[in-house]
């Protein structure tokens, strides 16, 4: 009985075709990515920061930051205490461009120290792409704070800082975006010029403005406060099951948006080449297998 023999160049015409078919082609990002800030770079701790930069090689750029304090990886600047390697985004205007305003009197500023930082941009769908700037911010002498610096309702709000010295009380307002004011609260100052107060929230869901003053202070204290919707106790389900995730590649992320960074190409076209090289050993274990019983 004859046995059928597996001529070599039809092992490697067939090698050929299962690398075409499952390898996933690599391709390198072209364009570039930059980022900037407006300023002297010296800013306060509760300043706005316009960052601005291009963005040839996607639509979507993102945004993180990273320092003393923080993780390596980055946090977004919108949330300090996000997920590491997590940020913002911003959407890349038909010139390449992109703007993300950094608002740092929303965030909480107990993280933050007068200290050098950088703040990292790359392109959402190529996240090897980066850039860098960094800037200094300054801990004001006399500021107000608020802790957390985006509580819910229902949630217990701390409210500290430090006023100037010899001054032995701050008078703490809470005003809605008309100027009516919903709450005031009087605090003794400490030697040191500390005060502190704390309150749980009962306003309804927007925008709040905090000011602390004194008639013997020459600048009173302020901060805008974000009350987002009451806050589920733990172990409560959500209304309803979320849709399958989107992957991160895919998603439309408006400005300020916060996204997790998602995996390159170039993982899974390495896992393609090795099940190629796979298959390649069983058919060479197979030919010399019938070779063996010619």
């Amino acid at each position: 009985m004859a046995t059928t023999q597996i001529k070599p160049l039809f092992v490697v015409l067939l090698l050929l075709s299962a690398v075409m078919c499952l390898a996933t082609p690599v391709t390198a990002a072209t364009g570039s990515i930059t980022i900037t800030y407006r300023g002297s770079g010296g800013n306060y701790i509760g300043d706005t920061i316009i960052f601005d930069g291009t963005n040839t090689i996607g639509n979507t750029t993102m945004i993180k930051i990273t320092g003393p304090g923080l993780p390596l990886a980055g946090v977004p600047l919108s949330d300090l205490g996000g997920a590491s390697g997590s940020a913002n985004t911003a959407r890349v205007d038909a010139n390449g461009k992109w703007i993300f305003p950094w608002d740092s009197s929303r965030v909480d500023a107990s993280k933050l120290q007068t200290a050098r930082y950088t703040v990292i941009a790359s392109d959402l769908s190529n996240p090897e792409q980066t850039a860098t700037t960094s800037i200094l911010l300054k801990k004001p002498e006399f500021y107000i704070v608020a802790t957390p610096a985006n509580p819910g309702v229902g949630d217990y709000l701390e409210i500290q800082g430090v006023a100037e010295k010899g001054v032995d009380y701050v008078k703490i307002d809470v005003l809605d975006t008309s100027g009516t004011v919903l709450h005031t609260f009087l605090s003794p100052v400490g030697n040191d010029g500390s005060f502190e107060s704390s309150f749980h929230v009962d306003m309804s869901p927007g925008q709040y403005h905090v000011v602390g003053s004194n008639p013997s202070m020459k600048n009173n204290l302020a901060l805008e406060l974000t009350v987002g919707a009451p806050t589920a106790p733990a172990g409560t389900p959500p209304a309803s099951a979320p849709a399958t995730p989107v992957p991160a590649q895919t998603s439309e992320a408006a400005t300020g948006t916060t996204i997790q960074q998602a995996p390159s190409q170039t993982g899974i076209a390495s896992t393609t080449i090795i099940l190629a090289l796979g298959i390649f050993g069983i058919l060479l274990v197979a030919r010399f297998g019938i070779k063996k019983n010619e």
